[in-house]
C-alpha cells in the first residue's frame, strides 16, 4: 500500500506504543472520520493520508506522555460501493476494496463483452470523465500507469467496441484488434506484433468489406527490405472489419542435396556452385565395406519434376572420373550401397560334432582352425582323425563337388592340415565311433526293483542286465502290471494318435452341424448334442495328453525273463515301471454304478459286471471289452466261440484289469457313425496310457 492512501470511514488502524505508555490496539475509523486512542481521546484521521497518519497520532499521543515510541498499521480496509455498467459480462454495484483500481473492478464483473471496448473505458466521479483507460496499453505494452484508484460512487463504463482489424497468419500475435488512434497497416502489424520470419511478403492479403455493399480482396506486394518500405506499409490504410492475412513462405527446403544409404553422416548437405559427387564422399563419410561399384542419384527433372535414376561408380568418382564424378543438381538424394545389399555374402558351413553348427560367413585366408574357432571349437565326442571339406568345383557353365579329408588334431595345431577354405566350403566332422550323447546312455527302473534309479547303459546291453544290475524285484513287484516304455516308439505313436484325434475332431464338428436335420425329434436333438458334446470333450481331453510310447512284455520271473523274446535290448531314454498289486478291478462305462472292484480269485468277467449292476439298457453288450494290466486287450471278437457261447464272458481277471462298457448308438440311426469314432478314441486314450469310455 503507498503512502498516498487516504484514510477514511470504515478503515481499521493496529497502533502499538512501547515506552512511557505501552499498548496494542485496534481503532475503526468511525463516521465522523475519528479513532478513540484510550488515555488520549478521539484523533480525526479521515481524509490523512497514510504516509501523514504516524506524525497525526505522534503530536496527539505527545500531549499526554513523553518518551513513546509508536508504530501504525492498517488491519482492514474499507470497502467502497462503485459502478460498473455498459459491455461486461455482470454489470450492477461492487464492493470493492478501497485500494481497487479500474482493472480489478473490470475482473469483479467478469470483464468486457464480445461487443465491449477494451480501449475507450470510462471513469466517471461527479458527473465528470476523469479517466479514459485502453486496456491495450495493459496487456500489450504492460502499462498500467491509468489504471486509477477507484473511489465511492465511481462508475466505469465500457462502451459498444469501436472500429476492429484482424490480421491472421504469419504473425507473432494474430488476432482480431480494435483500432484507435491507428489507421494504417504499419500499425496493425505492431499490434500483432510483427511478421514471422516465414511470412510471405510478396503476397499479403487484404480482405475488405465495401460498406453495405460487397466484399473485395486486395494483394500487397510489401518489400520490407526496400528504403521506403515504412513509407508502403503507412500508405496502405486500414478500415472498420478489414482482415489482413499474412500468407507462409514456400516449406519447401531449398538448395540443398542430400546423402543416404551406407554413409557416416548421412542427411542434407548445402548445394554449392559446381558441387560434385565426390565433394560429399570424400574423407571418412564412407562406411567401411561399401559397394565401390554402382551408386545411384534420383533427380527430378522439369517441368514436371519426374524422378529419374542417374547411376556413378563410387571408386571412379572418387579418383575424380569425370564421367563418374557427377556434378549434383538441386533435390538430388544420393545413394550409396553397402557390399552386403550388391554382392552375394559368401558363406562356409560346418555341421556335426562341434559346438554350433551352422553357417558361418566366409572371410579372406579363412582355415579349418578359424572355422572351428567360429562356432566354438570340436565337443569331446568329435572324431578328430578325420574330418572331410565338401568343396564345389566350377567349370564353366558347370559345377561339380568332390571331398577333401582333414586330420582335426593336426589342423588345430596349425599344421600343413590346417587348410584355407574357400567359399561354400562344407565341413563336417564326425563322431567317435560308439559315442553316445547322455540322453542315449540312461535307462530308467521305477517301482518295485531293490535300487530302483536312472542306470548307464553300455552298447547292446538288455533289459535282464540293467534289471539285475538293480537288484532284481522286490516281494511285492507285480510283474503283470510292468510298463515298458521307449522315446523312439512314443514319438511314432504320438504322430499317429495327433492324426487320429484331428479326424475324430472333423468327424464331431461334420455330425454337429448336421444333428438338426437328420434328427427326428427336438428330443433327439438335445440327446444328440449332449453326447457329441461329450465326445468333443473327450477329444480336448486326449489333446492335452502325449502317447506313452509303451510296448506289451510279459514278465513272470528274473530267471524266466532273462533271454527271452522279451529281453529287449536297450535304448537310451527306455523306462521299465513295476508297481505293486493295485488290488482291484475297473469297470467303467454304461453299468450301472461304476468303480472298483477288489480282485477275487479264479472270477471273471461277468461276474465282475454283476458286482457294478450289470450293463445298462443304454450299454452295448457286444461290444463290451477287457484293457488288461499288461496293456493288451481281450473282447468279443478276439475270443473263442460256440454256437452261442463266447468265452470272453468266462475269462478270468487279473488285478489292475479294466473292463469297459460303451454305449449302445445303433438306436438313433443317424448315431451309429458315432460308434467308429468312439472306437477311435478309445484306441488313442490307451495310446496314451489312459482308460476313459468315450462319450460318457
Amino acid at each position: 500500500m503507498g503512502s498516498d492512501y487516504l484514510v477514511g470511514p470504515g478503515d481499521r488502524l493496529i497502533v502499538t506504543l512501547w515506552g512511557s505508555i505501552n499498548g496494542t490496539y485496534k481503532l475503526e475509523v468511525n463516521r465522523n472520520g475519528d479513532i478513540v486512542l484510550p488515555k488520549v481521546g478521539a484523533i480525526k484521521v479521515a481524509g490523512v493520508s497514510f504516509g501523514e497518519l504516524p506524525a497525526l497520532l505522534r503530536g496527539s499521543v505527545a500531549r499526554i506522555y513523553k518518551d513513546f515510541q509508536l508504530n501504525v498499521n492498517l488491519d482492514k480496509l474499507r470497502l467502497i460501493k462503485v459502478y460498473v455498467v455498459g459491455e461486461v459480462a455482470s454489470p450492477g454495484d461492487y464492493n470493492v476494496s478501497s485500494l481497487s483500481t479500474v482493472i480489478s473492478a473490470l475482473s469483479a464483473a467478469k470483464g468486457p463483452t464480445k461487443n465491449g471496448s477494451l480501449r475507450n473505458i470510462q471513469i466517471n466521479r461527479n458527473g465528470k470523465v476523469v479517466e479514459t483507460v485502453d486496456l491495450y496499453d495493459f496487456f500489450l505494452k504492460g502499462d498500467k500507469g491509468k489504471d486509477i484508484r477507484l473511489q465511492p460512487g465511481d462508475t466505469i463504463l465500457v462502451p459498444v467496441i469501436g472500429r476492429v482489424a484482424g490480421i491472421v497468419g504469419n504473425v507473432r500475435r494474430p488476432g482480431i484488434y480494435e483500432l484507435k488512434g491507428e489507421s494504417s497497416l504499419k500499425e496493425l502489424f505492431a499490434l500483432g506484433g510483427g511478421i514471422n520470419p516465414t511470412g510471405y511478403l510478396q503476397r499479403v492479403q487484404l480482405y475488405r468489406v465495401e460498406a453495405h455493399d460487397k466484399k473485395v480482396v486486395k494483394d500487397f506486394n510489401l518489400d520490407l527490405s526496400a528504403p521506403a518500405a515504412e513509407q508502403q506499409t503507412s500508405g496502405v490504410k486500414m478500415q472498420d472489419m478489414d482482415l489482413v492475412n499474412v500468407l507462409p513462405i514456400d516449406s519447401v527446403l531449398r538448395g540443398y542435396v542430400r546423402l543416404e544409404g551406407h554413409v557416416l553422416r548421412p542427411g542434407d548437405y548445402a548445394l554449392k556452385p559446381g558441387m560434385k559427387v565426390s565433394s560429399l564422399l570424400q574423407g571418412d563419410n564412407l562406411l567401411p565395406q561399401y559397394h565401390a561399384g554402382a551408386a545411384q542419384i534420383i533427380r527430378l527433372y522439369p517441368p514436371d519434376m519426374h524422378p529419374e535414376i542417374v547411376y556413378f561408380d563410387v571408386a571412379g568418382a572418387l579418383k575424380g572420373d569425370p564421367a563418374q564424378d557427377v556434378e549434383l543438381k538441386e533435390f538430388d538424394r544420393v545413394k550409396v550401397f553397402s557390399r552386403e545389399q550388391m554382392e552375394e555374402v559368401p558363406v562356409v558351413k560346418v555341421g556335426g560334432e562341434v559346438q554350433s553348427p551352422g553357417v558361418v560367413r566366409y572371410l579372406e585366408n579363412m582355415t579349418v582352425r578359424d572355422l572351428l574357432m567360429q562356432v566354438g571349437n570340436v565337443k569331446l565326442s568329435a572324431y578328430l582323425g578325420s574330418a572331410e571339406i565338401t568343396r564345389i568345383k566350377r567349370d564353366g557353365g558347370s559345377v561339380t563337388s568332390y571331398s577333401i579329408p582333414v586330420n582335426l588334431e593336426q589342423a588345430l595345431k596349425g599344421g600343413a592340415e590346417n587348410i584355407k577354405l574357400e567359399p561354400f566350403d562344407e565341413l563336417t566332422v564326425r563322431r567317435i565311433p560308439n559315442w553316445a550323447e547322455a540322453t542315449e546312455r540312461y535307462v530308467t527302473l521305477k517301482g518295485e526293483f531293490m535300487f530302483p534309479g536312472t542306470y548307464p547303459i553300455y552298447k547292446g546291453e538288455r533289459l535282464s542286465s540293467v534289471i539285475a544290475r538293480a537288484g532284481g524285484f522286490t516281494d511285492l513287484a507285480y510283474l503283470k502290471g510292468a510298463r515298458f516304455t521307449r522315446e523312439n516308439v512314443r514319438k511314432l505313436q504320438q504322430q499317429r494318435m495327433d492324426e487320429a484325434l484331428d479326424k475324430a475332431q472333423d468327424q464331431i464338428i461334420k455330425l454337429q452341424s448336421n444333428v438338426s436335420q437328420t434328427a427326428a425329434s427336438a428330443e433327439e436333438v438335445a440327446s444328440s448334442k449332449a453326447t457329441l458334446d461329450n465326445l468333443m470333450r473327450s477329444v480336448e481331453m486326449l489333446k492335452a495328453k502325449k502317447a506313452e510310447g509303451r510296448v506289451l512284455m510279459e514278465i513272470t520271473s528274473l530267471s524266466d525273463f532273462k533271454g527271452s523274446l522279451y529281453d529287449l535290448e536297450l535304448q537310451g531314454g527306455d523306462q521299465l515301471t513295476v508297481p505293486s498289486d493295485p488290488g482291484g478291478i475297473n469297470v467303467i462305462g454304461d453299468v450301472y454304478n461304476q468303480s472298483t472292484v477288489v480282485t477275487q480269485r479264479d472270477r471273471d468277467v461277468e461276474w465282475y459286471l454283476q458286482q457294478v449292476g450289470g450293463p445298462t439298457g443304454d450299454a452295448d453288450r457286444d461290444s463290451i471289452y477287457v484293457v488288461k494290466v499288461d496293456g493288451s486287450v481281450i473282447s468279443q471278437a478276439n475270443s473263442s466261440r460256440f454256437m452261442f457261447y463266447n468265452s470272453f464272458w468266462g475269462k478270468t481277471l487279473d488285478s489292475g484289469d479294466t473292463v469297459i462298457v460303451p454305449r449302445q448308438y445303433e438306436k438313433t440311426a443317424w448315431l451309429r457313425n458315432i460308434k467308429d469314432i468312439v472306437q477311435i478314441i478309445g484306441n488313442i486314450a490307451m495310446t496314451a496310457g489312459v482308460v476313459i469310455a468315450a462319450g460318457k
